[in-house]
């Protein structure tokens, strides 16, 4: 529903903005246009701020399918290691390592799929957030190999396995997992309440 209203308020947008370049073509006021290109974004944002603000999180349990079309993943594990590396002794962290483990599903009908951008955070309480550590992927990936890509293709009703590694500040408290898809944009889409996952 929310990619239903940004899609309209947009063609609404473009609509309007075309119609005030013909009428300053023709040499006629534009100022109408605009400020009614003004209304529909004022608008927007206003129902956008509203519904961010009665958004909130929903904790579901591990193992729960987070789905964005046909392309769905889920955590099913969590593993807080002391450290990562090798067997010398490895490196420990900044903070403390977070391993989650990761299923991405493809349950499209007949089609494969490769998800749009697919990225997973690590929340804490504040709201302050965390992507995956590239330094400790690296030491994970030296022990137990090469990790599939969160973006990997999955063929028809195929599913695949990773680990992703994070590096946590110790103080951070209230720690959940956040699955999330698609480009930058998506952000403009009307906010919904997100599921994610204990720690």
């Amino acid at each position: 529903m929310s990619t239903l209203l940004f899609l309209v308020t947009f063609l609404a947008l473009i609509v309007i903005l075309v119609r005030a370049v013909v009428r300053g073509v023709r040499r006629k006021p534009v100022i109408p246009s605009l400020g009614l290109a003004g209304i529909v974004i004022a608008a927007y944002a206003l129902f956008w701020a509203v519904l961010y603000v009665k958004s909130s999180d929903r904790t579901v349990p591990l193992g729960t399918d987070v789905c964005f079309d046909d392309w769905c993943a889920t955590v099913t594990g969590v593993e807080n290691p002391a450290r990562l590396g090798d067997e010398s002794g490895g490196v420990r962290p900044n903070g403390h390592f977070i391993i989650l483990h990761v299923k991405m599903s493809n349950h499209a009908r007949g089609i494969a799929q490769k998800p749009s951008e697919p990225r997973i955070h690590i929340i804490d309480s504040q709201g302050r957030s965390w992507p995956a550590s590239e330094a400790g992927q690296h030491l994970l990936e030296m022990t137990r190999g090469v990790q599939p890509a969160l973006d990997a293709r999955l063929e028809l009703h195929q599913s695949i396995e990773t680990q992703i590694a994070f590096d946590i500040p110790a103080g951070a408290t209230g720690l959940r997992a956040l699955i999330e898809e698609g480009p930058p944009i998506t952000l403009l889409l009307l906010p919904e309440d997100r599921e994610v996952f204990p720690i």
